[in-house]
């Protein structure tokens, strides 16, 4: 049976204004082990639409990959910020829209082995426009596909961002069970 390690002594090593990087000590039955922990304040994923069959993705360059990327409309969590606030602050940053109606859909946790980073996901409905406010420098191409057409690009490794397809699978099965 597997068991939690416990944490003895962790030493930080990089001091980010995203992530931190740590050196972490465990104790595990066969001795101390040392891991690299990436510590991020985490964030949220949106899934809107008006009608259950288009949902808004941005598309956009993301230095990590270098590359273009569609996703889901996302954005980290500020301190003391709560994932349904970040939620409804990325919603009207990215996409320019306001939700009357947000499901949370649950957590995905991006790359576990070394990120803390927790990702809190929703479904947003009842939109109503009011305008984008993107950060500084943020530059996105906002459409509409619909979840098969998502979900065609995800298996085509089109769309490979982690939270986006997390977010798609769920997506699906909550749609499947509302209209049960």
């Amino acid at each position: 049976m597997v068991k939690p390690y416990k944490k003895l002594d962790e030493r930080k090593k990089f001091d980010g204004f995203l992530i931190d990087a740590f050196e972490t000590d465990f104790e595990t039955d066969a001795g101390i082990f040392t891991a690299e922990v990436l510590k991020h304040p985490g964030g949220a994923v949106i899934a809107a639409t008006h009608d259950d069959e288009y949902f808004y993705v941005v598309d956009q360059f993301r230095f990590g990959t270098e590359m273009i990327m569609t996703e889901f409309p996302a954005g980290k969590t500020d301190p003391g910020e709560i994932p349904l606030n970040v939620a409804k602050r990325e919603l009207q940053e990215e996409i320019g829209y306001r939700a009357q109606t947000i499901v949370p859909l649950g957590i995905m946790h991006p790359t576990p082995a070394y990120l803390t980073e927790a990702l809190s996901l929703f479904y947003a409905t009842d939109l109503e426009f009011v305008g984008q406010n993107l950060d500084e420098g943020e530059e996105l191409h906002v459409h509409q596909l619909k979840l098969s057409e998502i979900e065609a690009k995800i298996m085509n490794n089109e769309i490979t961002d982690a939270k986006t397809i997390a977010l798609a699978m769920k997506l699906r099965l909550y749609l499947q069970n509302k209209k049960v």
